[in-house]
């Protein structure tokens, strides 16, 4: 009888690489440590996952997809900045992660929901095509990363409150001024 094959199994993989992931970082990410903690071996992780890129690889698709769940239930563009930034900062070593994903989708073909949903939900409040706010979410996303990536970083939780505040109250201004940033 051949070997009954495992259906959650890849799940399990990617649970134990998240959990090794948030706790440990990407050092502690061997496929040896994420065999042991999915309890099975290194050869089967080899054989759902061809190195650990395609682990990370994954995880970032697992986190990206989390955060645009977040992201897109917000009720208003000024909600969204708020929940990336407090996602970013409630899942530090996640958000680091997702950084080094999206460098690689960046100037790609890749598809992009997060792009396409902001441009659509700025394109359905202030008129105009999707396209014509590409300059404005580049502008957003590259000020809510800034933002984010200090919130990451452990620190006083004075200067990360000055930090959010300013940036929440910065991307409102821009959102009132928005022709500024439309093509």
């Amino acid at each position: 009888m051949p070997p009954k094959l495992d259906a959650h199994l890849e799940g399990r993989i990617l649970k134990a690489a998240q959990q090794l992931w948030h706790t440990r970082g990407e050092h502690g990410l061997t496929l040896r440590a994420i065999a042991r903690e999915a309890g099975t071996s290194t050869p089967t992780v080899y054989k759902r996952f061809r190195n650990k890129e395609a682990i990370l690889f994954a995880l970032s698709e697992s986190f990206r997809d989390r955060l645009n769940e977040t992201l897109f239930g917000a009720a208003s563009i000024e909600e969204v900045f708020a929940r990336y930034v407090q996602y970013a900062e409630e899942n530090p070593q996640e958000y680091q992660l997702l950084w080094r994903s999206w460098m690689s989708v960046l100037g790609s073909d890749r598809p992009r929901p997060g792009y396409l949903w902001f441009i659509s939900q700025l394109a359905h409040r202030f008129g105009g095509s999707p396209e014509d706010y590409a300059q404005a979410f580049y502008a957003f996303f590259l000020l809510a990363h800034g933002t984010a990536s200090l919130l990451t970083v452990p620190g006083a939780e004075l200067a990360h409150n000055d930090v959010r505040r300013n940036f929440l109250s910065i991307s409102g201004v821009l959102v009132k001024n928005i022709q500024i940033l439309r093509a």
